[in-house]
């Protein structure tokens, strides 16, 4: 058995349902960041479960609350999304370099609970149009926050269901421990607001793992 430490950063973006595809728009993304400890637990020959809980950010772009009057302003809306997040993620791995390296593949669902929500509104000025807004919208923003709840926006329920994959490499540097480095992409397969909204998250981090058996 196994316990492993990890940490890392995150890319989120929110998809939703469009009934035609010229219905779809270009939305932002959100970056955040990842931690948590797993358990590994052998299943026999080259497969193990790795059983995990941690803290993940998600989010991303989305429509400016109705209660935001943009004005003369351009805004950026920015939904802001922190969960607990348990996941069992089966690994499939083979030695190289005479025993050195531990390349493997993962899969599995996830399961998370909403921690806090907000929504993040950035204001360029002047608008766009302007002769002026390449130049000066980079150095003039203003940021302010509003709620996921009531008149500002949506309301976001509080769990998400998904599976998630991706590749993970273990380099080892002692008997009992490893240094680790994984790259996951999770797909939330429910939504998490009455417009079918679902969570995209592609994560990368590392860590430590230690043999504990």
């Amino acid at each position: 058995m196994t316990v492993g430490l990890r940490g890392g950063i995150g890319n989120a973006t929110l998809s939703r349902d469009m009934p035609r595809p010229e219905q779809a728009e270009e939305r932002g993304s959100r970056f955040g960041v990842v931690s948590g400890i797993d358990v590994g637990v052998p299943l026999g020959g080259a497969v193990d479960l790795r059983v995990g809980m941690g803290l993940a950010q998600k989010g991303g772009g989305t429509d400016t609350p109705s209660s935001v009057t943009a004005s003369r302003a351009f805004v950026d809306a920015t939904t802001e999304l922190d969960y607990l997040q348990l996941s069992a993620l089966f690994r499939a791995s083979a030695d190289a370099e005479r025993g050195l390296l531990n390349v493997g593949v993962l899969a599995g669902p996830y399961m998370a609970v909403n921690l806090s929500c907000g929504i993040a509104l950035t204001t360029y000025f002047p608008p766009p149009g302007s002769g002026e807004y390449r130049s000066f919208s980079e150095r003039l923003p203003s940021r302010t926050e509003a709620s996921c709840d009531g008149d500002d926006g949506a309301d976001f329920g509080t769990a998400d269901f998904g599976l998630a994959f991706g590749t993970a490499v273990e380099v080892r540097l002692g008997d009992s421990i490893g240094l680790a480095f994984d790259v996951i992409y999770a797909i939330g397969l429910t939504g998490i607001d009455d417009d079918g909204t679902r969570n995209r998250h592609l994560t990368l981090q590392s860590g430590l793992v230690f043999a504990i058996g």
